[in-house]
Order: structure tokens, then sequence, then C-alpha cells
């Protein structure tokens, strides 16, 4: 067994939590917005993550996202949706109320809002933690100002031209609240040598920013050093340095 391993990991979850206390005090809190996981792990081990979201550990779009906070979430706990789904031969709880429109989506990302850690259909505490994000959301006021991190999947439909649209769409709710927000959305494009590797920005309004990072690997599989995209932090790091210093 690795102690120092164990222990490092420790101090690392214990960092984590201590920083993230101060985050939540910031005047600009650093949320995720999806499309899966991975956006709430950066957000954590880069020190800007704020708290948890109705998105960071879920299956969804920018779709969903935008229905869910048109409605104020009325319907993602709606037991009238919620269904028991496999993926693999993992069981996991859907929302299927959810649904888009377009096909430019993961198709992973594209059957219903996915509860892909919690059983808000049977666990109480789960149903319960899910209302207490739900709740957050809705109480943000002009004292904050918002920045989203939200990453799409790669497939052979992807367009960031609509995915530039749709995020403006998505904070077009906030700004009607009178809250200042930004969202920076993020991809891949698989490259076969180490000299291709890079960062390029491919969108950048003024509230909008899209990135493209060209990795080797798909942020997929066993392997947590390339399924968490840690093989690609210093493109990562990039990325966030801007997300953290651009000012409103």
């Amino acid at each position: 067994m690795n102690y120092y391993k164990i222990l490092k990991q420790k101090f690392q979850k214990l960092f984590q939590k201590i920083v993230g206390f101060g985050n939540q005090y910031s005047d600009v809190y650093y949320l995720s917005l999806g499309e899966n996981c991975l956006t709430d792990n950066i957000l954590e081990r880069f020190n800007i993550k704020s708290f948890s979201t109705p998105y960071s550990h879920a299956r969804s779009n920018i779709e969903y996202a935008i229905i869910l906070e048109k409605e104020k979430y009325h319907n993602m706990l709606n037991p009238d949706y919620l269904l028991y789904e496999y993926v693999g031969e993992t069981k996991v709880v859907r929302n299927r109320f959810y649904s888009s429109k377009s096909l430019i989506f993961n198709e992973l990302h594209s059957n219903g809002f996915e509860f892909t850690h919690h059983d808000v259909k049977a666990n109480s505490t789960h149903n319960k933690s899910y209302y207490r994000k739900i709740s957050r959301m809705l109480s943000f006021d002009r004292s904050k100002k918002l920045k989203f991190l939200y990453h799409t999947r790669s497939n052979e439909n992807l367009n960031t031209v609509e995915i530039a649209k749709k995020a403006e769409e998505f904070l077009e709710v906030y700004q009607d609240r009178g809250i200042q927000c930004k969202l920076y959305f993020f991809f891949q494009d698989i490259v076969k040598d180490d000299i291709e590797r890079s960062i390029i920005k491919i969108h950048n309004s003024k509230n909008v920013k899209g990135y493209c990072l060209k990795t080797l690997e798909l942020w997929a599989g066993d392997d947590d050093e390339i399924l968490w995209a840690r093989k690609d932090d210093d493109l990562i790091a990039m990325m966030i340095d801007d997300f953290k210093k651009e000012k409103f």
C-alpha cells in the first residue's frame, strides 16, 4: 500500500475544501455547466470551483440547460419523468422531460438529463442534495458575477457556431435578472503528433469564449490521467488562465 500517495490525496482534498470554502465568498462564482463531470473536476483541481451545480455530476447538454433555467428547474425532479435506464451495465436515473431539437451533441448526452451518480428517484439524501443545488442557482442576485465552464463532447455533428449561439441564449436568462455572466466552452480535436498539440480560441464574443484543444487522446476510457484530461493540463491551464483573468 502506498501510504505517501494516500496521504497526499487526503491533503489535496483538504486543501481543495478550504479553497472551495473561500471561493464561496468571492464576488465571482466559477461554475460547471457540464456536459459531464469533467468541467467540475477541472474547476476543482485548478482550485477555482465555487460549489457544485445541478450540472456538475450529470450528463446533459446546453439545450437541456436552457430549458432548465427558463423553467426554473420546475420539472427536474418531477417523479413523473424520472426513469431507471442503463449506460452499459450501470443503472442510472434519467429525466426524459428534456430533449434536444438539434443533433449537434454526442449521443451519450442526448438521452435526457442523466443523474449519473445520484439516485434522485429512490434516495432521499440524493434528492435533497439536488433541491439544495437548484435553490442555490435560483438565489443568485446582482451581487454576484457568474462564470460558467462547459465541455461539449466531440462528435461528427459538432457545430461550434450553434454552441456559441446557445451559450448566448443560456446567459440571457441570468442577464434578464441583472446578473453579469460569461460562458467558456471547449472541445477536443484529436491530432496524431505531439507537435500538433495546441489550444486555439475559436470564438471570442463579449460574454462567450470558445476553445479547441488539440490533443493526442480522447478523454475517455479507464486511465484516469486520460479520462480526466490530466495529461492535457498544460493546455487546459492556458484556458483557465483566460477564464480567471478576464474582467466583466
